[in-house]
């Protein structure tokens, strides 16, 4: 499931790349340069994903699809 202290699982990561790259083709001015967490947008009263989230790799995968 995935929380500030757990990780994801390889599917979920696999799921979350084909939802955001088909939002992506349906709504072109969803970019990755635009692409947050909630936590980016009410800091401090929301926390997801979480620091167990690998933005890195979330973000590798949706450039390179």
């Amino acid at each position: 499931e995935g929380t500030d202290s757990s990780g994801y699982t390889d599917e979920q990561y696999h799921q979350l790349m084909l939802l955001t790259l088909e939002l992506m083709a349906q709504y072109p001015m969803i970019n990755v340069n635009n692409i947050v967490g909630h936590c980016d947008i009410a800091p401090g009263r929301k926390t997801d994903p979480g620091f167990s989230f690998d933005w890195p790799r979330y973000m590798q995968a949706i450039a390179v699809a």
